[in-house]
This record gives C-alpha cells, structure tokens and sequence, in this order.
C-alpha cells in the first residue's frame, strides 16, 4: 500500500474557468505533467495561469490513482487555486482528497499578514510567504512554505544539488527534488512515491508560469 505521507504530491488545482491552455499568448501559460512511480503511469498534475497588470491567478490540478492488479490501491486528488497581486499572496482556495481523508487550505490577505484556515492549522502568516505549488523558482529563496493541501507552515531547507544546474533538493517537513530550466520555469521534481522513485515527466508546455508570477 502507498504511504501517502512519502508521496509528496503536495499542490494543485482545477483549470481556471473559460480559460483555453491553447491561448498562451504572453498572459496566460498552461504545464502538464505526467507523473511516474516506478516508470508506471499513476496520474496528472496541470497547472493554468493568467496576468493581468499586478494579478496572478494560477490553477493547479493533481489527479493520482495507483493501481495494484488493476484495483485502485491509493488516490489522490488536488484541486488548488491560488491568487497573487505584485508577488505577494493574495488568496488560495484549495481542497484535498487524500485517499479518502479532506484536507484543505483557505488563506486570505489581511493587510499585513496572511489569515490561514486549513484542515492542520488556523492561524496568521507573513506576507512574504510562499506555497507547495513549486511553480517559480524564487519560492526556492522565500519562507515559510505553505502548504496548499492542509495550510500549515512547513519548515524546509533548499539546497542545490551538485553538478546538476537549476535543480534543488528540498529536506525538512518535504522530500523532494525540484527541477528547473535556464528560464527558471518549473519542468521536473523526483520524489518517494511508496518506496518507489517518482518522477514528474512534462508533456505539455504553453507560455510562461514562472515568468508570469514574476512580472505580476
């Protein structure tokens, strides 16, 4: 059976409504990925954003089912999106199932700080936060993460890995390696899926996400 503290999926969301991933035309940017266990297809994690002038709104989409002898063992379905205006969170509204069990996050702005109501943790946090959703790669510098499945503040450290450029290995309360290109999109991570390697293996790509979330 997966264990689904080590499978690390931790954000996502449904595709923003009326918004077409074909119309990547320099405000708008749409990613998917399909993911891997074990170099076993086990699910989807899409990504749609949109700009306009300081506001960023992105939604994350994760859909996992692992399958043993052709029975669902393990699911995981993330729906997240997330509102951003001049590189400062503004919103996300996220929900989770995890197999079964809900977890969700709900954070607004409040003048200074950020309210949080999630599924672990009710409570404020600092403006200069960043989410589990991994998109741009300044979250790779910023603190605390969120996270977008239960709303708790987690603490990490981001290293890079040696001799593997743009790449970052995230330890603390997540596992995971982070990987991005030379124009610091968002194209890969590896994982622990169960005991067995996890891969983000990128199929589709229009626009820009990261370059949005920082020219917002």
């Amino acid at each position: 059976m997966i264990d689904r503290r080590r499978l690390l999926l931790a954000s996502a969301a449904t595709p923003l409504l009326g918004l077409s991933p074909a119309l990547a035309d320099g405000t708008r940017g749409f990613r998917r990925f399909r993911i891997l266990r074990d170099g076993s297809d086990i699910g989807t994690h899409e990504l749609t954003a949109t700009r306009s002038g300081d506001r960023f709104e992105i939604a994350i989409d994760i859909d996992i089912r692992v399958r043993l002898l052709g029975i669902t063992a393990y699911r995981y379905m993330l729906e997240n999106r997330e509102v951003w205006d001049g590189g400062v969170l503004t919103s996300i509204d996220s929900k989770t199932d995890d197999d079964g069990e809900d977890n969700y996050a709900r954070i607004t702005r409040a003048g200074d700080q950020l309210e949080v109501d999630g599924s672990a943790y009710s409570g404020t946090a600092p403006l200069e936060s960043v989410t589990t959703s991994y998109y741009a790669r300044p979250f790779m510098d910023r603190r605390p993460w969120i996270s977008t499945q239960t709303g708790k503040p987690l603490d990490v450290a981001v290293d890079p890995v040696a001799d593997a450029p743009r790449t970052f290995g995230v330890s603390g309360d997540l596992d995971i390696v982070l990987i991005y290109d030379a124009n610091s999109e968002w194209v890969g991570c590896r994982f622990d899926a169960g005991g067995e390697p996890g891969v983000y293996e990128m199929v589709e790509n229009e626009g820009s996400i990261g370059g949005l979330w920082q020219s917002a």
